[in-house]
């Protein structure tokens, strides 16, 4: 038996194994920091009253040429509502047409639930 004991070192397989452990956790809890990882209700609000101020402002300045004031604000008003759209899509990643697929993530926990 005590040629047993060299050729499996139990202490390294041991330490590996805990290894292996504590990197397993740590990526579970990298995945549902994502997860849950969302925009909050406070922070549109914030985008939303400053995206309104910001293109109300451009009126309080008079230009003399009608259009051109118009074609200012139409110009930020485009900006600013692209902006609040692509934080929109991003934060729904799992919607829409630019969707992530859920499926990897469902096909990885059932092979560790069989387990």
């Amino acid at each position: 038996m005590k040629w047993m004991r060299n050729r499996f070192p139990t202490k390294e397989l041991y330490a590996e194994s805990l290894k292996r452990l504590d990197n397993l956790t740590q990526d579970r809890r990298l995945r549902i920091f994502a997860g849950n990882n969302t925009v909050p209700s406070v922070v549109w609000l914030v985008l939303l009253v400053g995206s309104v101020i910001s293109i109300s402002y451009t009126y309080f300045f008079g230009m003399k040429n009608i259009r051109a004031q118009y074609l200012i604000a139409a110009s930020l008003t485009v900006t600013i509502t692209m902006i609040l759209f692509l934080i929109y899509v991003l934060d729904h990643p799992f919607t829409g047409s630019s969707k992530v697929s859920a499926q990897p993530l469902k096909d990885v926990m059932d092979i560790m639930q069989k387990d």
